[in-house]
């Protein structure tokens, strides 16, 4: 902006003068070549000072965000990053993107569900029909595999008709040779009494030659009837084999000519299956992406039900081990109500193991433990507990049986002396009916045990399932096990 200031001086008329008379009149013309701004209070010239009110770092400007502030323009951008209104307006603006964020993200995962719920739909199809192509396989099977049966058993019952028919055969041919020689040797005794009659005629009388020649007669006759029914018979039963093998093998043909027709339409309905999935599936790089897509969710889902099934397996292991515990628990407490008069402060336990076939196999699936009943080795004394892994642990699990004796925490530990230390024998009763002959498996094992709040690391000792299942160790699917606190 150019600032020019001109000043004019007039001379005051005089009164006193005649009006006629004026004095003339001077101007003076002040012309300034700088300019000051009036926002930095600098000087520039005229040709730089419209530049310099378009970049000037003090030109006053209204906040953009509406605060109602101005603020000088090389301030601004410190000014927004302050500004309350920016806040309000960047959170709205975070708010507004995040919904159609959200948006986009649900149309696109109706979408990716939609598309999903397409290709399951397909595929459960797909699989419908495998199953119903495999069930229509089967019934082939099945039906080719008693057509083959059939097959199998007719060529038995044939060839068995074949050869009866070979032995008949060969016997009424052999009769008919018979009955042949039987009737020419008849004939020759006809012809020979036909020339000798004459010579005979005085020795026989012609009554009984009569006689004689009719006998001879009829029984020729009956030969021959027999010999003609032989073969009518022999005819007969070789067209009637005949037929029966032209028709069977009929029936073979057209059980080969209809599995050969299914077997074609099973093809044709595969090849139409795949066709249909190709030109469903993978028509397009969309289609390949929604695959991998759906095939990556496949895998999840797959890990997933491992997982939900592992975790079935140990919510089974761990309820089945909580039941046992509970079990356990029920045991000692009956247990512990049976000896209660009895008070087993002696250092001796006999345990009698009920269904041991059974509780072996449940070690075997979840690992269970066999606690005995609590005892103590004398009055007021360590309170003891034999555990027992029937199925083994560790390294010896599957061959031996694993029994550890365990010093638990008792009522008058602060008054006995640690560290605890004790030798055991752990005793596997004989079941003989003859006492005397028994034999019984000894084990000795030695218990310590720090103090009374000390965690005490188990020591095992291992007894082979051969030797309980040898001699009478178990009988009655029951087990006794005896337990002596040495010293």
């Amino acid at each position: 902006m150019s600032l020019t200031k001109a000043l004019t001086r007039e001379a005051p008329p005089d009164q006193t003068a005649p009006k006629a008379e004026q004095r003339p009149k001077s101007t003076t013309i002040v012309k300034y070549e700088k300019s000051s701004c009036l926002f930095c209070n600098e000087w520039f010239d005229a040709q730089t000072f419209t530049e310099h009110l378009i970049h000037c770092g003090q030109v006053l400007e209204e906040c953009p965000n509406g605060c109602l502030a101005f603020i000088p323009r090389i301030r601004m951008r410190s000014h927004l990053k302050e500004c309350p209104r920016s806040k309000h307006l960047q959170n709205q603006r975070m708010s507004v993107s995040m919904d159609r964020l959200d948006q986009q993200s649900d149309q696109r995962l109706q979408v990716l569900e939609q598309d999903v719920s397409t290709i399951r739909s397909v595929l459960n199809e797909e699989i419908r029909q495998r199953l119903h192509l495999i069930t229509d396989v089967g019934s082939i099977r099945k039906q080719n595999q008693v057509v083959e049966d059939w097959t199998r058993d007719t060529d038995e019952v044939v060839g068995g008709l074949r050869r009866q028919l070979d032995e008949e055969s060969s016997q009424r041919a052999f009769a008919s040779e018979q009955n042949q020689l039987d009737f020419q040797y008849c004939c020759g005794v006809t012809q020979v009494g036909t020339s000798i009659s004459s010579a005979e005629f005085s020795l026989f009388p012609p009554p009984q030659l009569q006689s004689l020649k009719e006998q001879v007669e009829t029984q020729m006759d009956e030969a021959q009837k027999l010999v003609n029914q032989l073969s009518v018979d022999v005819t007969f039963h070789q067209n009637q084999l005949n037929d029966n093998i032209l028709k069977l093998e009929e029936l073979i043909f057209e059980n080969e000519r209809l599995n050969r027709d299914k077997f074609y339409q099973i093809e044709e309905f595969m090849q139409r299956i795949s066709e249909d999935i190709k030109t469903k599936l993978g028509g397009s790089d969309y289609a390949t992406s929604k695959q991998a897509t759906l095939d990556y969710e496949v895998k999840n889902m797959k890990n997933i039900v491992c997982e939900t099934e592992e975790r079935c397996d140990k919510l089974d292991r761990s309820l089945h081990q909580t039941m046992q515990n509970l079990l356990d628990l029920e045991g000692q407490i009956a247990m512990q109500q049976r000896i209660a008069s009895v008070q087993n402060i002696r250092g001796h336990l006999i345990w009698r193991i009920k269904d041991y076939s059974k509780k072996l196999d449940e070690a075997k699936q979840y690992d269970t433990i066999l606690h005995s009943a609590m005892f103590s080795n004398k009055a007021f004394g360590y309170a003891l507990r034999l555990d027992i892994y029937l199925n083994g642990k560790g390294t010896w699990k599957g061959r031996n049986l694993i029994a550890c004796l365990n010093v638990l925490s008792g009522e008058y530990d602060p008054l006995l002396a640690w560290p605890c230390r004790l030798q055991a024998e752990i005793i596997i009763r004989d079941q003989t009916s003859n006492v005397a002959d028994a034999q019984d498996y000894v084990k000795t094992i030695l218990v310590r045990k720090k103090s009374d709040d000390f965690i005490q690391s188990n020591q095992y000792f291992h007894i082979p399932h051969k030797v309980i299942t040898s001699r009478n160790y178990l009988r009655n699917d029951s087990m006794f096990i005896e337990v002596r606190v040495v010293k």
